[in-house]
């Protein structure tokens, strides 16, 4: 039986060599032809001067193709999280890197000019200029964010920590937090499901907390970053909100902020109140989610050689599921390739933007994990998993 589960785990093995580059190649091939857009422009005819509308056809679909290349290239949340540098930095000055454009088909009807266009852009270079802007290209990872915002009004400060058991509900600033950080993609810790035991903030109960309390709320609370900032309302009912930013890993600073607003008085009701506070922690956003992001993913860019085994196996189906939940379901994941067997285990050697340590957490604490995993050995470089 030894004998035969060996030899069904290498042809395993090479199979799944030979699915792996074939799969490499195709994607190779639909990279390219990415790069390939089509495109329409329309231009009114004015005068009747239809040369003056085709050039003005061609350059508006050349332009959308460059816009939707880019639009395709980061995602939405790249988009959202980089939209002013975007529209003032790059796509002003992106028709340059157009590489060259065919018209496939023009018409001329109601006084309109169309033109369909295919383009290539220059993909490098636009990804540099992208890059030089701030708008990352790396996969940016799922970050946790807790707030620590107090809210003052006259007199009156309230802050969700001076009883942190005892203060369940969110307040409407919290609110207006969470939904604008969670639609620019970052999950925002709901601090009222999981409080932790009220043995460990005996001593953080501050209004005014120092960074060292504030990392270890974040630690508390397994957080990536923290924002801890004020809300205040003016007897005018002027709002300003200041915040700051730590990354718990780094232990510092990586952002600050502040912005103000007027709140119309007759406001009551909580849904119109809590869009007045999107709309202002909004503003705020725009310019500290490229800032975090920045900082989050700048641990993430270099690529470290992991040699990842799975053991324990009882068949070879079981390291094809972890395969395909690693390239799949962790981001970070550049790249999956077995590389040995031994007895009930099989190696691989894995690309992963991140070290060790952080391809543990994403692994273990992942809520896709195909099986229960039990961490058997590790050290800088070598990484085994047992199954459960």
């Amino acid at each position: 039986m030894g004998q035969n589960r060996k030899a069904i785990l290498i042809i395993f093995l090479a199979c799944f060599l030979i699915f792996g580059l074939s799969l490499s190649q195709a994607e190779t091939g639909e990279n390219q032809k990415k790069t390939e857009l089509l495109a329409i422009g329309i231009s009114p005819i004015l005068k009747g001067n239809s040369a003056v509308a085709k050039e003005k056809a061609i350059a508006q679909a050349l332009m959308k193709g460059v816009e939707d290349y880019i639009v395709n290239l980061l995602g939405s949340q790249g988009v959202v999280n980089s939209f002013e540098r975007i529209t003032e930095e790059i796509i002003p000055g992106a028709k340059e890197e157009i590489e060259n454009f065919h018209i496939l088909a023009e018409h001329q009807a109601d006084e309109k000019y169309k033109v369909l266009v295919r383009l290539r852009v220059n993909e490098g270079i636009i990804r540099e200029k992208l890059r030089s802007a701030g708008a990352l290209l790396t996969e940016v990872p799922l970050v946790k964010v807790l707030f620590l915002v107090s809210e003052a009004e006259g007199d009156n400060v309230r802050y969700w920590w001076k009883d942190a058991e005892g203060l369940q509900s969110l307040s409407a600033v919290e609110l207006a937090l969470h939904k604008v950080f969670q639609e620019r993609g970052f999950r925002a810790i709901n601090r009222a499901l999981s409080p932790p035991d009220a043995k460990q903030f005996n001593d953080l109960t501050s209004p005014d907390l120092q960074n060292e309390d504030i990392l270890k709320w974040g630690r508390l609370f397994s957080a990536d970053v923290v924002i801890f900032g004020q809300s205040k309302i003016s007897e005018k009912r002027e709002m300003s909100l200041t915040m700051n930013v730590l990354d718990v890993s780094q232990g510092i600073q990586i952002c600050q902020g502040s912005t103000s607003d007027w709140i119309e008085e007759e406001l009551t009701d909580t849904e119109q109140i809590i869009g007045v506070l999107q709309g202002i922690v909004n503003r705020l956003a725009a310019t500290l989610c490229p800032c975090i992001i920045r900082a989050v993913t700048s641990e993430y860019e270099k690529i470290y050689q992991l040699e990842v085994t799975l053991a324990g196996m009882s068949r070879p189906k079981q390291f094809w599921r972890f395969s395909d939940f690693l390239r799949e379901e962790v981001i970070g994941i550049k790249s999956v390739v077995p590389s040995k067997i031994k007895g009930n285990s099989i190696s691989a050697s894995v690309e992963f933007q991140g070290d060790g340590k952080k391809f543990i957490n994403r692994v273990l604490n992942h809520q896709k994990l195909p099986f229960p995993l039990r961490l058997e050995q590790t050290d800088e470089k070598a990484i085994v998993f047992n199954l459960d």
